[in-house]
């Protein structure tokens, strides 16, 4: 299956890490978990990284979001399709209310990782969008000007229930998959709520902590404001130990195993809702 155009894999020289990770209690190089940027779109680090990205996004897949059968024919109404806004210019601002007088803030886009910000549509009013935003604190809305980004549409959802260890990702009434995952230990709990992906980045090797890939997530660490020059962003990647699986390893992400993160990371567009449940 081809990949989605939507979808951006960040190729790392060197890690610089961000999230309240899954590295254990030795997290590598400048970072805890989701290699997800110490360049977020949400907010910049408080200590400048030992070493940085040096190469560039990959250039786009061929196939768009909206390309094939299931998704061509989305309702942007339905109850199950999400939209997903994805900003065509290089700062978009946000306000609080629309028609507001100033902005209440701006996030650059792209990030130092190269990708585009990109936010998960919660509501419209004529020109208008309201949307969840990548900032803490989690649970964070926002109202964007629609002529500052493109929208695509998906059906495809993410569900992580932490006292269970388990993921379930969907496709409308198609089961992805299904599996069991490693998650946060007891003193660095993962904060449950309602995120997003706001990219995918891949390891420099499949043998570090974060396996194969990494998703960075709309949410942050309530145990973290700062983790090792980044700001604490949670997120979901491989790992270079299977049997870490099932256990509370991390210091805030969700662990899978190489191959279903590899798989997923196949199939899934950037945008895509994560319902984490404690």
């Amino acid at each position: 299956m081809r990949r989605p155009a939507s979808f951006f894999v960040t190729f790392l020289a060197m890690l610089v890490l961000v999230a309240g990770g899954c590295g254990g209690s030795q997290p590598s190089v400048n970072g805890a978990d989701p290699p997800t940027t110490n360049g977020s779109p949400t907010s910049s680090p408080t200590s400048s990284p030992t070493s940085s990205p040096t190469s560039s996004p990959t250039s786009s897949p061929t196939s768009s979001p909206t390309s094939s059968s299931k998704v061509a024919t989305l309702d942007a109404n339905a109850a199950d399709v999400s939209v997903v806004a994805t900003a065509t210019v290089a700062s978009v601002n946000v306000y609080d209310a629309p028609d507001a007088a100033k902005p209440a803030r701006s996030l650059t886009s792209p990030n130092l990782n190269g990708v585009p910000v990109v936010f998960l549509v919660d509501g419209k009013q004529n020109d208008w969008l309201r949307v969840l935003l990548p900032v803490r604190p989690n649970g964070s809305t926002g109202w964007i000007r629609s002529s500052d980004v493109t929208l695509s549409l998906h059906n495809f959802h993410i569900e992580v229930r932490l006292s269970e260890f388990r993921i379930k990702v969907t496709q409308g009434n198609d089961l992805i998959l299904e599996t069991s995952i490693g998650v946060a230990k007891d003193n660095t709990p993962t904060p449950g709520g309602r995120y997003y992906t706001t990219e995918l980045l891949r390891p420099p090797t499949p043998t570090t902590v974060y396996g194969t890939y990494a998703y960075g997530l709309s949410g942050f660490s309530d145990t973290f404001e700062t983790f090792n020059g980044g700001p604490g962003q949670l997120g979901i990647h491989g790992t270079n130990d299977p049997t870490s699986i099932g256990q509370k390893v991390s210091s805030g992400c969700v662990r899978l195993r190489n191959e279903d993160i590899s798989r997923l990371a196949a199939i899934l567009p950037l945008g895509v809702p994560v319902q984490i449940i404690e």
